[in-house]
């Protein structure tokens, strides 16, 4: 079984970069049971923080899915959009410790 992460930099500029990498993570862990983890950072919170759109409605099929999402807890601040984040199921990770974490774990990093 693959052990990979997504991680999400890609704002609301690049919204469809983005999209196209959470749906396929989504059917990465649904379809073929794969081990999936999702990180929004940088201007990927605030796209995590959008309250409509594509975006959201794949966060949701994530949170679903069971697949594990985290976000900077610095950026959701600097975005002004931690309640919605966390009100979707993203918990508050510090990027470095998520960084290190995932990379301890042994999940092979996707950069977006």
């Amino acid at each position: 079984m693959g052990k990979i992460a997504f991680w999400i930099t890609a704002g609301p500029n690049l919204q469809d970069k983005a999209l196209a990498n959470a749906v396929l993570a989504g059917r990465l862990k649904t379809m073929r049971h794969q081990d999936i983890q999702v990180y929004f950072f940088g201007p990927g919170v605030e796209l995590a923080g959008q309250t409509e759109g594509p975006m959201t409605e794949a966060i949701k099929t994530l949170a679903q899915g069971e697949v594990p999402m985290g976000a900077c807890p610095f950026n959701a601040e600097q975005y002004g959009v931690t309640a919605t984040v966390t009100d979707k199921g993203i918990r508050m990770e510090p990027a470095g410790e998520a960084l290190v974490r995932l990379v301890d774990e042994g999940y092979q990093i996707v950069g977006v």
